[in-house]
């Protein structure tokens, strides 16, 4: 299982990624960094790496993603499977970040794309970032659980469901509180139809798994309000308020 501040540490990973993919390419250098950094602080995704690392041959992973074509730009294509992804793509970033890898070169001879209204970083971002990120967070589950790892069988007998404890009653009720407070700065600030439609969404899920005392669910859907509210610079500060909450339910006593 999961450390007590490994949500939080996985979550901060997936922030700094965000970050990056939301962010520009004058500033990839910082972003990069900080997603390393965040790796590095987080015992469970630096063991999850590490174990991707062993047998892995970066050089030969490289260069079968750069797919060379004869009369127009490369295109770059990850590996399907996860397990080679994943190790292909941190070390990417650990050179970019040592710059052995041009990163602009290497933006303009396999990033290009066909839409000049999205830039190459863009394209960089959306076709390698996004499923890393992705194939991170498919290996945890919310609670903590490694699905890298194998899985003990399922016994036949389901165990009853844990009483609701004081610390998750407060949880919940912080949680509908401040998802009541963005729903009313929703109707006095201007956002995206896309964005507004996503954040509902996820305080209807969030209030929904609050009165069924689901932790599990709640903390889902915390965690992809978290990212979607950074979309909205008058709403980030919210996200200080949900990280708080989601400390103090795993906080020991």
């Amino acid at each position: 299982m999961i450390s007590n501040k490994g949500l939080v540490s996985i979550s901060a990973f997936m922030s700094s990624c965000d970050d990056l993919i939301n962010g520009k390419f004058i500033f990839a250098g910082n972003k990069v960094a900080n997603i390393l950094k965040s790796i590095s602080e987080s015992p469970e995704l630096y063991e999850v790496i590490s174990e991707c690392l062993k047998n892995f041959n970066y050089e030969k992973e490289f260069g079968r993603a750069k797919v060379k074509l004869p009369t127009k730009k490369g295109s770059f294509k990850l590996p399907e499977d996860n397990m080679t992804m994943i190790p292909l793509v941190f070390c990417m970033l650990v050179e970019l970040q040592e710059s052995k890898i041009d990163f602009k070169q290497f933006l303009a001879d396999y990033f290009d794309g066909d839409d000049e209204d999205v830039s190459q970083f863009e394209n960089f971002a959306n076709q390698v970032i996004v499923p890393f990120k992705n194939a991170i967070a498919y290996l945890f589950d919310i609670e903590g659980q490694n699905k890298f790892k194998e899985k003990e069988e399922p016994k036949e007998e389901k165990k009853p469901e844990p009483k609701t404890t004081s610390k998750q009653e407060k949880y919940f009720a912080d949680l509908k509180e401040t998802c009541q407070d963005i729903t009313e700065m929703l109707e006095i600030i201007n956002v995206k139809e896309e964005v507004y439609d996503d954040i509902l969404y996820l305080i209807d899920a969030i209030k929904n798994a609050a009165e069924n005392k689901n932790t599990k669910t709640a903390n889902a859907m915390v965690i992809g309000l978290i990212y979607t509210l950074k979309q909205v610079r008058k709403l980030r500060r919210y996200e200080h308020d949900f990280r708080e909450a989601m400390e103090e339910l795993y906080l020991e006593d």
